[in-house]
């Protein structure tokens, strides 16, 4: 009695233990057989077989394994009239044994019936083994040992099971009983084989079923323990299905069809950025949240794929590039980037408005033309006016634009030097130099703007100081004369150079009259 005891507390253990999984139950139909010394040879699968039955009740504990509680019935014998060598011992047996045990069945394939999705229909085979005990009222002749009416056995097995449905399923199986003992059948180990305990056999189809809690969605996760109970799921997410395998459930994942991350809501997030690729509106580019996961290059607060200046700060007038003198022209097509200006001109201003713009004009505040790169040619002489010493007067270039005086001119002026004559050592003028004078004045109204030097000398006799003087006297004398005359004082200038430069001997009279000289030289204006 303390075996059986033992033998019912280890069953309960493990079905207390388990008490929340899903149960089942079963029905067993088969054949038994004995094997021990009244058998031959020591091993038969289906020698001197009997009928036999069974019962279970099932807890699958995980999808691969489960414990069974089992009560089987089965017909055990033996007879040596079956064999030759034994014959003359006459010795038989037979036995109905009432069995109960417990198992533990290992399904090698048994997770592919639940696997995140849908019942899926398996065939796999699976192994088994627990420990049991035997009872039965024996019936013997001529045994030479009592027969124990219960034994310890220890069932080892394998089978073969097919799902017909998430209910029901059928097996083959086959298991045999490892006892510790040699007197099941009565013959003991005076006759019998001393090494060799007696066991035996079951062998048969099983009929399982699941039953007990309710599994709407066939996911095997009953829908009291099932967090999306009319949707196949996974055992590992509660019961709710994880379409794209990322380990959070569809239910909690904002992008079910697409991997993710757990941070993200299960949404993916290529870039890294921290922002999930269903709200990035550049997803494979690293970006600012506030910018819908886009990047700001230059940091001017313009997305980059909206910047048409992604690496220079800009304003969003001018699509993120910059227009530094805010004339509407971005900085890159503007010439002058500093300076407003229209469009025609790329930017830069025209001050003049000559249609020539500044950065390019060489007379940037007078209009001019484009042939002279902005400047006026007022005399038309081919000479622009920031070039020409006299821009109202025609002129060649080789002569900076004024006019070159005439041959005729020249003489007055050559002649004006012999014959403009002053008093005796005074600065007044003879009457005889006024038409001179004159004829210089009408030769100035010529050429307006030319500019005229006056320079008046002496000759060697008096005193140095007294003849610088007088010569001033005299080149000024003339000047005043002039300038009465209508001659601009500005364009006259007047000085003494006394007796220095003497151009004829002053030992003679002939050269101290020629010293005795004012000089009148026109010169182009400055």
């Amino acid at each position: 009695m303390k075996q059986v005891r033992l033998l019912f507390l280890v069953m309960a253990l493990p079905i207390l233990a388990t008490a929340q999984q899903k149960w089942g139950g079963g029905l067993f139909l088969g054949y038994s057989n004995y094997l021990g010394d009244l058998v031959e040879p020591d091993f038969t699968m289906f020698g001197q077989a009997g009928p036999a039955f069974g019962i279970n009740i099932r807890n699958q504990v995980k999808p691969s394994f489960a414990i069974l509680g089992n009560l089987n019935y089965g017909k055990l014998q033996g007879d040596d009239a079956n064999y030759d060598r034994n014959k003359e011992r006459g010795a038989s047996f037979s036995k109905s044994l009432i069995e109960f045990s417990v198992t533990g069945e290992y399904d090698i394939l048994g997770k592919r019936r639940y696997n995140g999705s849908t019942f899926t229909k398996t065939l796999s085979p699976y192994i088994l083994a627990g420990i049991g005990v035997g009872f039965g009222d024996p019936k013997t002749e001529n045994g030479e040992a009592e027969i124990k009416k219960g034994n310890l056995a220890i069932p080892l097995g394998l089978g073969l099971r097919y799902d017909l449905n998430s209910k029901v399923f059928l097996a083959l199986e086959y298991s045999s009983r490892l006892t510790f003992s040699d007197d099941i059948d009565g013959v003991s180990s005076t006759t019998g084989n001393p090494d060799d305990n007696d066991k035996y056999n079951f062998g048969g189809l099983k009929v399982g079923f699941m039953f007990g809690d309710k599994d709407s969605d066939d996911d095997g996760i009953v829908d009291e323990e099932d967090s999306c109970p009319t949707i196949a799921g996974s055992a590992s997410l509660a019961g709710c299905p994880d379409t794209d395998g990322d380990g959070i459930a569809d239910k909690d994942d904002t992008c079910p069809n697409e991997p993710g991350e757990q941070r993200m809501n299960g949404c993916p997030d290529r870039d890294g950025d921290g922002v999930a690729d269903n709200a990035d509106d550049c997803p494979d580019e690293a970006g600012l949240r506030r910018f819908a996961g886009c990047p700001d290059t230059d940091g001017d607060n313009i997305i980059d794929k909206e910047d048409n200046c992604p690496t220079v700060v800009g304003i969003a007038a001018m699509n993120g590039c910059p227009d530094s003198d805010r004339d509407g022209i971005t900085d890159d097509k503007d010439a002058c980037p500093n300076d407003p200006g229209p469009a025609e001109q790329n930017g830069c201003p025209d001050t003049d408005n000559d249609g020539i713009a500044d950065n390019v004009d060489e007379c940037p505040k007078d209009p001019g033309i484009k042939k002279f790169n902005g400047c006026a040619d007022t005399d038309n002489d081919n000479v622009p006016d920031n070039k020409d010493k006299c821009p109202n007067l025609a002129g060649p270039s080789a002569n900076e634009g004024c006019p070159e005086i005439k041959a005729e001119d020249k003489a007055v002026l050559d002649l004006a030097m012999k014959n403009v004559q002053f008093e005796t050592s005074q600065a007044k003028l003879l009457s005889s130099s006024i038409k001179v004078l004159d004829q210089i004045a009408e030769v100035m109204k010529r050429y307006p703007g030319y500019g005229l030097t006056i320079d008046g000398y002496t000759d060697s006799q008096g005193n140095d100081f007294a003849n610088q003087q007088l010569s001033e006297n005299r080149a000024k004398a003339c000047f005043e004369y002039l300038a009465g005359k209508g001659v601009a004082k500005d364009l006259m200038t007047h000085a003494g150079h006394g007796e220095s430069d003497p151009i004829g001997d002053n030992n003679t009279a002939d050269g101290r009259r020629k010293n005795r000289r004012v000089i009148f030289k026109l010169v182009n204006p400055k």
